[in-house]
């Protein structure tokens, strides 16, 4: 909010725009490769430019004046272009093809679109030119789909997936296994119960590119075995940039059908921050460390002051989902070679969510245990912002400051009915009430400077915030009698139930201080440039949670059996009641989960990219990384200190079979480290799922060794075919386990091996030569994976936990005269989402689901200003299910093993419905 604030206040002349003048933007290739550090200078002057990696460049001249241009580099053909800019909204672009062949040449004028930044091309350049093996998306090609978030983004990109609609999975591997990176400055866990980084909190307009990096090199950070994800926020436009979006969207589960609330309401909700309206009460606050010491009176007067607004009443009906989004941005060029750019977005949405729930609980007998439906009613609000300034001192030296600020408020209810079988009441109702916000801001500046030719240093420094608030999350059990009313069993104050009446109190706060620098120097050997590269980086990490859960209790010894009101059930904590029972809360020391974690980790590199030939290169050398990580309960007790010292070499071998096509043969290995929650033995529980999440001390780190093979071919721009294959070792990999009654946990397993393959292609479809063909792009991507895992001395026939088997995605794209369809196709394969251990634990899977999505978009008006886009997510809205196999021994299952409708229940599952979004943006 605040950087978007200073971005709108920015004195306007710093920006303003000279009207006499243009900026001209082009590249400088060579067979579609870019060519970096070509200079570009205009004839009869000392004017020109100097192409970046990407071989793009910016001129700024006079309006409606020729030009001519000079384009040479070292080892090229020189080339001169006659050019007349035209005017502001033109296609001022030039692509500039230099050869290396010396032959005559006359002079050509130039007439054709530019890479941008964000486009396929970009990435698949960069892809080729790698010192790693990875895969990404551009742009243009998110704009190209409904996806709102990086969360939806990711699941396109070859090899990855999502769960839980925020996490993503890398060849098949779990959330754990990956490190997301935001403008090359790593980005903390946000999750309060695992390690993991919810994607669903950046938001897919403000992203230029994407690229996970699947083989390590010492200059990424070794704590990845899936992806190392890297996500670059929009640069700063050559032209001028202003673009309002607006955008209402329908989904079948919600919009115009009933909805529940819980009442509670704050000043700033609308805007998706907190005040006081839900906190803990400030007598209760005080007295906390000795509450339980206190008076029967004196607990009972503070038990009163907590509100009471358990329950839920139903509102208007929704209404479609709106959001809105301004950005804007230039260049200004303080001289022939200063030039100053920013860019800034800032946005608000707000919107309604229905899921329906079922959950069933089943003995290891199959005999059921106890069935639940439950309506989850959530009402969201989202507030964004972006900022980036770009300084650059001449063509070859910069610095930039981004900032990023995504902040998501949902305020939610739960509707439960509930029958438990076994005797007793088997019916009741119940009700949550609970409100969530969470955010990040990330700053980096960072700079680039090239000494010369051969020296080159980048930097940055950088300070991320991730953030969780829950306040006051109320859950209220009911247990029906016989005559058709309610009443609620609490127990004494030493054994109060969260599940049955409770309050839980939460917040969830990382810091994340980080620094990075690396040297680069460049040599001649063996008739090639070789080049050196140097590095380090420190990151600091600081955690703090502060978990405060209560539950109802009696102050009697024996419990208390407390009727509901009849007319409104979900009242029992009345006044009335709380003195006529003694009633009171009480600390669950289980559940109130507070500690502090703090890590450091200090990393060192160095790395040579040698080219043997013109056909061979090799990328190798080590990193060094020595962690310490200690987690610290707010007692002072020290419930966890790993210091771990590792050195971790790689190398890939890049062997280019022609200009177009690269064999690379790739060797390293990394880490997996537990997160700071994973290692507090304490209970979570979470509402919708009716699981307890609980952590371990006793997790070490997991050593992993990983091998890739992969062969790529680029028939022409924004074309691509890839197969790679690969193999995984796991030492001590660490496992999210289901110990029975509902309790997940983390253990380390013993060792787990895997091996895969994956096949991507993206081809244009004109090779038909039909008017239709000529227009369309089709694209697949498939990963399979199998493999082995060893715990407690047994080796099971089973994938890790958390792993897909296979992965698909596919689309197709039709774009002509500014109107382009897009279909889109996921799936994933059947995972294991919690593994048994124990007597009464069971595997449990995920069931795949087929997810197809559309969008149709029109440009209109002069200049294409206006932009009409209909997008469908989810069309066929399966549901998401996790189910239980009976009759297969835990330690012993078969990964291949899926949903069989006859002999599996499912005992989770949920559906969100499809939603229909039309988005309107003009450029002014």
């Amino acid at each position: 909010m605040v950087v978007g604030f200073i971005a709108l206040v920015l004195p306007s002349y710093i920006f303003a725009s000279d009207n006499t003048k243009i900026k001209i933007t082009g590249q400088v290739l060579e067979n579609n490769q870019p060519i970096k550090g070509a200079s570009i200078v205009i004839v009869g002057t000392t004017k020109g430019a100097i192409s970046e990696t990407d071989g793009s460049f910016v001129l700024e001249v006079e309006r409606s004046k020729a030009y001519k241009l000079k384009v040479y580099a070292i080892g090229y053909q020189p080339k001169e272009i006659e050019y007349i800019p035209e005017n502001e909204r033109s296609q001022n672009d030039l692509t500039v093809r230099l050869t290396p062949q010396v032959n005559s040449l006359a002079d050509v004028r130039v007439k054709s679109n530019a890479r941008k930044a964000g486009s396929v091309n970009a990435v698949y350049l960069a892809q080729k030119n790698n010192s790693g093996i990875s895969d990404g998306i551009s742009a243009d090609v998110i704009k190209k789909s409904p996806d709102k978030n990086t969360g939806d983004v990711l699941k396109r990109v070859s090899g990855a997936s999502i769960q839980d609609n925020k996490f993503v999975i890398i060849r098949g591997l779990n959330e754990r296994y990956n490190t997301a990176m935001l403008n090359n400055a790593i980005l903390p866990s946000t999750e309060p119960d695992k390690r993991a980084f919810a994607f669903d909190i950046i938001p897919a307009s403000i992203v230029d590119n994407i690229v996970i990096y699947k083989s390590a090199t010492p200059e990424l950070p070794g704590d990845f075995a899936g992806g190392a994800i890297k996500i670059t926020s929009k640069e700063f436009p050559t032209t001028r940039l202003s673009e309002l979006s607006l955008s209402i969207g329908y989904n079948s589960n919600t919009t115009f059908k009933k909805f529940n609330t819980d009442g509670v309401k704050g000043k700033y909700d609308f805007l998706g921050f907190l005040d006081n309206t839900r906190a803990i009460p400030q007598d209760y606050n005080q007295n906390k460390s000795n509450f339980s010491n206190l008076s029967a009176e004196e607990k009972i007067k503070i038990t009163k002051e907590f509100p009471n607004d358990f329950g839920y009443h139903q509102v208007a009906n929704s209404l479609p989902n709106l959001s809105i989004a301004y950005t804007n941005g230039n260049t200004r060029f303080l001289s022939d070679s200063k030039r100053l750019g920013y860019i800034y977005s800032i946005g608000y949405g707000v919107s309604r969510q229905v899921a329906d729930w079922t959950v069933k609980n089943f003995d290891n007998n199959k005999n059921i245990l106890d069935s639940i439906q439950t309506e989850e009613f959530t009402q969201k609000y989202n507030l964004n912002a972006l900022v980036n300034f770009t300084y650059a001192f001449n063509p070859r030296n910069n610095i930039s400051w981004k900032n990023l600020f995504n902040n998501t408020f949902a305020s939610s209810v739960g509707k439960r009915n509930g029958a438990t079988y076994g005797g007793g009441n088997p019916y009741y109702i119940s009700a949550q009430g609970k409100v969530q916000q969470n955010g990040i801001f990330n700053s980096v500046l960072g700079g680039k400077n090239e000494l010369n030719e051969a020296n080159k240093i980048d930097w940055n420094i950088s300070y991320s915030l991730t953030y969780r608030n829950e306040p006051d999350e109320r859950i209220l059990n009911l247990v029906q009698k016989n005559d058709g009313s309610y009443f609620r069993k609490v127990n004494n104050e030493n054994s109060p139930v969260i599940q049955d009446a409770g309050r839980v109190y939460s917040k969830n706060h990382e810091h994340l201080l980080g620094a990075t620098a690396n040297y680069t120097f460049n040599f001649d050997l063996l008739g090639h440039t070789q080049e050196l590269k140097l590095g380090a980086a420190e990151y600091i990490r600081f955690k703090n949670v502060e978990i405060n859960a209560l539950g109802y209790a009696t102050t009697t010894i024996y419990g208390a059996e407390v009727p509901a009101p009849i007319n409104n059930p979900f009242d029992v904590f009345n006044k009335e009641n709380i003195d006529q029972y003694g009633l009171t809360v009480a600390n669950i020391g289980n559940n109130s989960v507070s500690y502090k974690g703090n890590a450091r980790n200090d990393a060192a590199y160095a790395m040579l990219n040698n080219k043997f030939s013109d056909k061979l290169k090799l990328a190798w050398g080590a990193r060094l990384e020595n962690y310490d990580q200690k987690v610290t309960l707010i007692s002072g007790q020290t419930v966890a200190h790993n210091t771990n010292l590792d050195v971790l070499p790689s190398c890939v071998f890049t062997y280019a079979v022609s200009s177009k096509s690269n064999i690379r043969l790739g060797a390293s290995q990394s880490v997996n480290r537990p997160e700071f929650r994973e290692l507090v033995d304490k209970n979570i529980y979470d509402y919708s799922t009716d699981y307890i999440y609980k952590g371990s001390s006793d997790l070490v780190r997991s050593k992993n060794t990983n091998a890739d093979l992969r062969y790529e071919y680029f028939p022409s721009s924004g074309e691509i075919i890839s197969i790679s294959v690969f193999y995984k070792y796991f030492k001590n990999p660490i496992e999210q386990i289901n110990q029975g009654n509902s309790v997940l946990t983390y253990q380390n397993a013993q060792e787990a091996k895997l091996i895969g393959g994956e096949l991507e292609i993206r081809k244009k479809l004109d090779f038909f030569n039909n008017d239709l063909f000529n227009h369309l792009i089709a694209y697949a991507n498939l990963s399979y994976v199998d493999g082995n895992i060893k715990l407690q001395g047994f080796k099971s026939n089973s994938l890790m936990q958390g792993q897909s088997p296979y992965i698909i995605n596919a689309g197709i794209n039709y774009a002509k005269n500014n109107f382009s369809v897009n279909i889109l196709y996921n799936r994933i394969g059947p995972r294991l989402a919690f593994r048994g251990q124990g007597q009464n634990g069971m595997n449990i899977y995920e069931r795949p689901r087929d997810v197809l999505d559309g969008q149709i978009s029109k440009k209109f008006l002069k200049n294409k200003r206006l932009e009409l886009k209909l997008t469908i997510s989810d069309i066929l809205a399966q549901p998401i299910a996790w189910y239980s196999k009976f009759g297969t021994d835990v330690n012993n299952h078969s990964k291949r093993f899926g949903y069989n409708k006859s002999t599996d229940e499912i005992i989770r599952q949920y559906r969100l419905g499809s939603t229909s979004t039309l988005s309107i943006k003009y450029n002014f």
